[in-house]
């Protein structure tokens, strides 16, 4: 690849970033933003009237949560690429010039985008509703990069788990292996009350620090962290760690899994499929 296809590259992943996020921003995936917003209401209705309101559980969910739902930025490109793979699109994109490059980059800038904005619709919704735990502007800009690393350190996850994925069974154990990991994550109750191997794992991984930095911005109370204390500095390095990594290996990982992609494949994963789907 010369540098001059460069350009050609980027101007078609953007276009196929802008078709997958037209539907979601202007049709019915607009849906998700409400959803996204409900539990943040939710919490601030509970939470109205908390005595220590930085330490009660409804805000320091939020704040959280918010951080941590940038980690589903993998289960979006994970499921996105099962879908293309059944539905023959990687195979099609494959006989593309340098299609998955372009593919991957589109891929990626589409998922990080729209979790993002989901991202800062909860954000607002926690401005809003979320009364016992005021933030300020200053609060909301610190934010808004923390929770764009932590969608950037989660996305690349998504295309080497995708990579191994080629079944309804595969896909519902790497599925609920993620959300096991997010859940675990210590965003949505204390690292505390988690078993051993909770506690030992989440540290390392981008699933702890993405909430870890959230509630670090908004809520400003280290009841929930590992050791009592904040670390920023150390969540924005591991974090930028695991998207600095996760990039570099994802290239390698996805021509690898392009090259398996042939009609021969594409029909024998079929007919796995509806076998094991009862079809």
């Amino acid at each position: 690849m010369s540098m001059r296809t460069v350009p050609a590259i980027l101007r078609a992943a953007a276009r196929q970033a802008a078709g997958d996020l037209r539907p979601v921003i202007l049709g019915t995936g607009a849906v998700s933003l409400l959803l996204a917003i409900v539990p943040v209401i939710l919490v601030g209705r509970l939470s109205d009237g908390a005595v220590d309101a930085r330490t009660a559980f409804g805000p320091m969910l939020v704040a959280g949560s918010i951080g941590a739902f940038g980690c589903f930025a993998t289960m979006q490109i994970l499921g996105e690429t099962y879908t293309d793979r059944v539905g023959g699109a990687l195979l099609r994109v494959r006989i593309l010039p340098h299609g998955p490059l372009t593919w991957a980059i589109g891929k990626a800038a589409s998922t990080i985008v729209q979790t993002i904005v989901i991202q800062a619709a909860m954000l607002v919704g926690m401005m809003v509703f979320v009364t016992a735990l005021p933030v300020s502007a200053p609060q909301v800009l610190t934010c808004l990069p923390l929770i764009a690393l932590s969608a950037v350190a989660a996305a690349p996850l998504g295309f080497l788990a995708g990579a191994l994925v080629r079944g309804v069974y595969s896909m519902m154990v790497a599925y609920l292996v993620v959300f096991a990991l997010v859940v675990t994550s210590g965003s949505f109750f204390p690292l505390a009350w988690l078993p051993g191997w909770a506690r030992g794992v989440q540290p390392v991984l981008p699933t702890y620090w993405s909430g870890h930095l959230t509630r670090w911005a908004l809520a400003g109370d280290p009841a929930w962290e590992v050791g009592g204390a904040f670390a920023p500095a150390l969540a924005a390095g591991v974090l930028a760690a695991w998207a600095v990594v996760g990039f570099a290996a994802a290239p390698a990982v996805i021509r690898r899994s392009f090259r398996r992609e042939s009609i021969g494949a594409l029909s024998r994963m079929q007919s796995t499929i509806r076998s094991q789907s009862g079809l």
